[in-house]
């Protein structure tokens, strides 16, 4: 079991003012000391997500961000989480895994998802219609520059052309791992098929729900020669209590929930269909919050009762906290919580943990 970060790149209300460049640079300052400082806290992952076209996203999409952090870190691994892939070519993607996995010396990842905004395919003018075989002839591609090893190649798609060329320089891993996602039943048994991995999403989950869909994502691995991998995003904060927790953290939690409950995008669990379901009380059991033996012994419950391989924490929403209350947050969920396991458990050795990255 390891514990990784995931970083989100916005900040403020949703559709706030534009902000001023001094706004923007003391922001995007103050993002790459959050990732800095969870490395130094002993997370084992930093995960960059891909936002666009809102004023609330102070660094649009993750790439530029993850190969600053290549130069800038030492030992923890790096991705998206995800990455938008129809919203690049394919190579473009490759070139820029290659530099971040060259600089990190092979602590790199990378998690491509078809997406579910229509304003960031508007934002690059892309047509939406058929993005599930844009999304998996994108991957097909990438996994086949990844692979070319220095020997030029062609792909022919549908959607994307590759004629007779070479991917320079060639990542630094010989296989860089590719974490699945998607959430719909269909979704989750088709990342068995192309990726390392599957990623869950953070919302509250139905047991019986994902007992079905985690037995078929590990039936489809188990047909495809892979071993199953899980990883699952959660939200939560630790304190005193899981009063305090929710006291310091709950209201910018239930506010961010409740904004995708409203578009439709909460998966999983019969009694999380509406905004109003979400309250502290109902959505508890689903959080990693509270004393740091509340939130050793729930991830502890995701490893045994659900598992889970891996977690992926979140501390600031787009609403808050503050930067300086997330970097303590980070600073001590990495020395309550994120210690005890790295402690506790053998370093991953699997295809979906870059070479670089596991300790």
């Amino acid at each position: 079991m390891r514990i990784g970060y995931l970083l989100d790149l916005n900040k403020g209300g949703y559709d706030q003012p534009l902000p001023d460049r001094e706004d923007v640079h003391d922001t995007l300052e103050a993002m790459i000391q959050e990732a800095l400082v969870a490395e130094e806290a002993g997370f084992h992952s930093i995960g960059i997500s891909d936002r666009h076209g809102r004023t609330e996203v102070y660094w649009p999409g993750p790439m530029q961000f993850l190969t600053i952090l290549a130069r800038e870190t030492k030992k923890v691994a790096l991705g998206t989480y995800c990455l938008v892939q129809t919203l690049w070519h394919p190579m473009l993607i490759a070139e820029q895994t290659a530099v971040a996995d060259n600089l990190s010396r092979g602590r790199f990842f990378q998690c491509p998802g078809r997406g579910y905004h229509s304003g960031y395919w508007d934002y690059f003018g892309i047509p939406q219609e058929r993005m599930l075989g844009r999304f998996l002839e994108g991957v097909r591609c990438l996994e086949q520059a990844f692979e070319s090893r220095g020997r030029p190649f062609t792909f022919d798609g549908e959607f994307y052309q590759v004629w007779n060329q070479m991917l320079s320089p060639q990542p630094w891993q010989d296989h860089v791992p590719i974490w699945g996602t998607g959430q719909a039943p269909a979704a989750i048994k088709r990342a068995a098929s192309y990726a390392d991995s599957w990623a869950g999403d953070p919302f509250p989950l139905e047991k019986a729900t994902w007992d079905r869909e985690l037995g078929a994502y590990r039936e489809a691995a188990t047909a495809e020669g892979k071993e199953p991998y899980v990883i699952l995003m959660r939200d939560g904060w630790v304190a005193d209590s899981y009063e305090e927790a929710m006291e310091e953290f709950g209201t910018n939690y239930l506010d961010e929930v409740r904004f995708y409950a409203r578009h439709g995008i909460v998966t999983h669990h019969p009694d999380f269909q509406h905004e109003d379901d979400f309250t502290p009380e109902a959505t508890r059991e689903h959080l990693v919050m509270g004393s740091a033996e509340e939130c050793i012994a729930q991830i502890e419950k995701y490893r045994e009762e659900y598992g889970v391989d891996y977690i992926m924490m979140r501390f600031r929403m787009t609403n808050g906290p503050s930067f300086e209350a997330v970097r303590e947050q980070i600073r001590r969920f990495g020395a309550e919580v994120c210690a005890h396991f790295h402690d506790l458990y053998p370093p991953p050795e699997h295809p979906a943990i870059p070479e670089g990255a596991r300790w």
